[in-house]
This record gives structure tokens, C-alpha cells and sequence, in this order.
């Protein structure tokens, strides 16, 4: 098994591709450096919800195309409105208290171009 790139670089990278896309995006919650699980809500504010991308299990993630080895995210959820977002963010940190969330919004290109989605089904 390959190295893990640890969740602070993974993070960083993340914020340079999406911003060279002309997204906006921060980080939201700041999780473990090293190895917090990571969670992307990718904002459409035309539709006023939150779609909601967590790191991929490793059983799904293995079970990919092998094109990328890095890290690999599922959609576990759409939120509809802010107020959604924050009761989700309270009941994620009570579960994990080390996880990361990186809000982005108006990201106009494919998915692919920022994360590796696998199909969580």
C-alpha cells in the first residue's frame, strides 16, 4: 500500500485547484493535520443546498478504476440551506472531533477536475 498524503497537503491542494478554477473556498473546520477524515460540501446556491462529499471507505475506494491513488470521496448527502449544514457539522464533530470541512462554492467544471468521486452504493 502506497503512502497517504496527509490531509494538511491534501487540503491545500485541494484550495489551489479549486481556486485556479474561479471557485471560492476555505476551510471551514480545521480537523488533524496528519490523518482527519475530510469532508467537501460544494455549495449551489441557485438550488440553496450542500452537497456533501466524505472520504470514500476503503473497501469502496479499493474497489475503484485504480486510475488515481490518492484520496477517494463518496457524496453521502445533499443539505438544503446553511442551517442544515451547521446541524450536520455539530453531530459530525461529537462523532469526529478530527475531521476537516472545506466549503467551496461556484465551481463551474467537472468534479473530476477537483476530487476522485467513487459510487458509494
Amino acid at each position: 500500500m502506497a503512502p497517504r498524503v496527509t490531509s494538511e497537503i491534501f487540503i491545500g491542494a485541494l484550495l489551489r485547484t479549486a481556486r485556479s478554477g474561479g471557485a471560492f473556498c476555505y476551510v471551514a473546520r480545521r480537523g488533524n493535520a496528519q490523518a482527519g477524515a475530510i469532508v467537501i460540501a460544494l455549495a449551489d446556491h441557485a438550488l440553496g443546498s450542500y452537497d456533501i462529499y466524505q472520504d470514500a471507505p476503503p473497501t469502496i475506494a479499493d474497489a475503484s478504476d485504480g486510475k488515481n491513488a490518492g484520496r477517494h470521496f463518496t457524496l453521502t448527502r445533499t443539505l438544503d440551506g446553511d442551517d442544515a449544514l451547521r446541524q450536520f457539522v455539530e453531530s459530525e464533530s461529537r462523532f469526529d472531533p478530527d475531521f476537516w470541512m472545506v466549503e467551496i462554492e461556484n465551481w463551474t467544471g467537472p468534479l473530476d477536475g477537483l476530487l476522485t468521486v467513487v459510487d458509494g452504493d
